[in-house]
């Protein structure tokens, strides 16, 4: 009996065999792809709560292209949002215009924070057994439209770094976490304390349930020369409150996959360390060497757990067919060697954006599976 998607990839990820290594869908803003996939006409409307059934028509369109495993879906905006900036560090222009209109400071940060409800507020606040619930039955739901085609993967909450450039801007975050370290740890305490509680509810549902023992997890932390700030200042005020935030998961052995923008090998060890199990994204562009992360291993002794490494901007956007299934035969062929195909699952870097010519999409999916079950062979 072929095997399908779910167990391709739970299997790939416990570094059993698999007759290829699975394929990673979901984040995708390309309309002419998800229709020409799906075979539906997604209709536009003046919000996207005012589209035919978005949702299931992504899913129905990665379904037939064989994706495998989906950790959430990136939908493409609405016509009236195209000129909105790109995800990602493009945002901060925006971010900081609002926050120079809001009146922030790193002094009105501090007061903010000194504001915030105590870690022993957050957690006799928070209702687990209504939480419990809510995660079961959206995990269910999520996995019930997926069916046995592809694995969902949970989501896990971290300790948020860029939700405070929405919140605060960019300026006045990052002066307060260099100038007053004292309040910066204060608010990783409180988001971690939440990211905590919620950690504890998905380690007892996926106990107490038939759910994957994975989680997908992102924060952008770095840029395209690294880390927004020092990681020995990270060291310090922020990654022992995403240790915090993760010991739930990590003490019912649960996986972590970290999203990864930008340049982040300098605090590759510092997310090894606090319990993270691998990454998805490698943007090889700003000098992620992704053939040096086929080679790491965590602290178990495990390779990594590795999602990616076609790249969207170059690769897919400006690339031919035959370019992108020659970039598809790299990162297998990386993510093979000497690892035995477990422990990966082939993927882009970031979300497929609207510019990305359709064929070259397709491609990286109809090349994933056939040159992934030669070399699997």
């Amino acid at each position: 009996m072929p095997v399908r998607g779910k167990e391709r990839t739970i299997r790939a990820l416990n570094f059993e065999e698999v007759d290829r290594p699975p394929m990673w869908g979901g984040w995708c803003e390309n309309s002419s792809f998800l229709e020409r996939a799906s075979g539906i006409h997604m209709k536009y409307g003046f919000t996207l709560n005012e589209w035919e059934n978005p949702m299931r028509v992504a899913l129905q369109a990665f379904r037939n292209v064989g994706v495998d495993v989906i950790t959430g879906i990136q939908l493409p905006k609405p016509p009236e949002m195209m000129s909105s900036p790109d995800h990602g560090i493009g945002y901060m222009g925006w971010e900081v215009s609002r926050t120079e209109e809001s009146g922030y400071t790193p002094e009105r940060v501090v007061r903010y924070i000194e504001a915030l409800p105590t870690p022993e507020d957050i957690r006799a606040d928070f209702d687990l057994e209504r939480q419990y619930a809510i995660y079961v039955n959206r995990m269910k739901r999520a996995q019930s439209e997926c069916g046995e085609d592809a694995l969902w993967m949970s989501f896990a909450p971290a300790v948020t770094f860029d939700g405070n450039f929405r919140l605060f801007g960019y300026k006045p975050y990052i002066v307060t976490c260099m100038r007053y370290k004292e309040a910066a740890k204060r608010l990783n305490a409180y988001y971690a304390e939440q990211a905590r509680c919620m950690n504890e509810v998905i380690a007892k549902a996926m106990a107490e349930n038939d759910i994957a023992p994975f989680c997908f997890t992102a924060t952008d932390i770095c840029y395209s020369h690294g880390p927004m700030i020092s990681p020995k200042v990270l060291d310090e005020i922020y990654f022992p409150y995403v240790k915090k935030a993760f010991e739930p998961l990590k003490n019912a052995g649960v996986k972590i996959i970290w999203h990864s923008d930008g340049y982040i090998t300098p605090i590759v060890e510092s997310l090894l360390n606090i319990g993270v199990d691998g990454f998805q994204g490698f943007q090889e562009k700003y000098g992620v060497d992704f053939g040096a992360l086929t080679k790491m291993k965590v602290r178990s002794g495990k390779p990594l757990l590795l999602i990616g490494s076609i790249q969207v901007s170059t690769t897919l956007a400006f690339g031919t067919v035959e370019t992108v299934r020659k970039d598809v035969e790299r990162c297998i062929n990386l993510a093979v060697e000497g690892r035995g195909g477990g422990g990966y699952i082939l993927g882009t870097d970031t979300n497929i954006s609207p510019d990305v010519p359709p064929e070259n999409i397709f491609a990286m999916y109809e090349h994933g599976q056939t040159y992934g079950r030669k070399v699997m062979s």
